[in-house]
């Protein structure tokens, strides 16, 4: 399966300017981060393959997302697959000079959630028992482009005993609370890396698996390959450092209520439009 996804998205890249197969509702289109700037920080000699709350891991386009986890010597990222090949799509679109309204509403693969979500548009580097978290806010919050850095890892486990075998790796289980919500996790003793996907870390071996008690969301590898990728780094210059406790209240009502915190105005009133969304997140302190 890992050589499916990445031939797919190896297809995506290099037809940027035709139309996709398949087209997804991207909330905004999002052209500001050009991805042909960057910096190469380091070397993954793994990448990890996450699928968030997938209906069928064999079946892309039910995920909300696809996320990377690169391990490099010194430092590694995680990040969405689906918004770097945005970026990209993106990045190409602009550079077409017979485009008269910038980027379309419709470009590449963004899974089944068609609204912007924090765990899709964060981009987390850890270096150093630190890591730095890099949050891209949506449409006309742009102003609220914010980083964060804080310890790493976080979460404090206790090991079971129980096992599962994902992608071929024998798993063990753990438990903790952290931020609100009691997590299972399962990882790989036989893979000696104590991270995992989004914030999760900590463990004798990789986090494969993991899953709050409600299973809201739920993070599980769908591939792992060895090889010599690129660390690369987006120009977050103008990001602003701001306290993820901060971040984190913004993050919640934007999901409650976007027109509200944007503001949209009804042109014929005045009035600040609204529409409240009920919104469960991943992290509730």
């Amino acid at each position: 399966m890992a050589y499916i996804l990445m031939t797919l998205f190896s297809v995506l890249f290099a037809t940027a300017t035709m139309a996709q197969s398949k087209q997804a509702l991207i909330f905004p289109p999002d052209p500001r981060l050009d991805a042909d700037k960057f910096e190469v920080l380091d070397t993954a000699y793994l990448r990890i393959g996450y699928a968030l709350n997938a209906e069928d891991l064999t079946d892309l386009s039910t995920y909300i997302d696809l996320q990377f986890l690169e391990i490099g010597e010194h430092l590694s990222k995680y990040y969405s697959a689906f918004v770097v090949n945005n970026d990209s799509l993106c990045t190409e679109w602009m550079k077409q000079p017979q485009i008269p309204h910038g980027v379309p509403f419709f470009l590449g693969e963004m899974g089944k959630k068609t609204t912007w979500s924090e765990y899709q548009y964060s981009e987390i580097f850890r270096q150093g028992g630190e890591q730095t978290v890099y949050v891209r806010m949506p449409g006309s919050l742009k102003r609220y482009d914010s980083w964060y850095s804080e310890p790493y890892p976080l979460p404090h486990w206790e090991i079971g005993e129980d096992t599962l075998t994902i992608c071929g790796y024998l798993c063990q289980n753990a438990t903790c609370s952290f931020r609100g919500r009691d997590f299972v996790a399962w990882f790989a003793p036989e893979i000696p890396v104590s991270q995992g996907p989004w914030t999760f870390g900590g463990l004798p071996g990789l986090i494969l698996k993991v899953y709050d008690a409600e299973k809201l969301y739920t993070f599980e590898c769908i591939s792992i390959a060895k090889g010599a990728f690129p660390i690369k780094k987006l120009d977050y210059s103008s990001y602003k450092q701001r306290k993820r406790a901060w971040i984190l209240k913004l993050q919640r009502k934007i999901n409650e209520d976007y027109l509200q915190v944007a503001p949209v105005v009804d042109a014929k009133t005045g009035k600040r439009l609204s529409h409240f969304t009920p919104y469960d997140p991943l992290e509730l302190e």
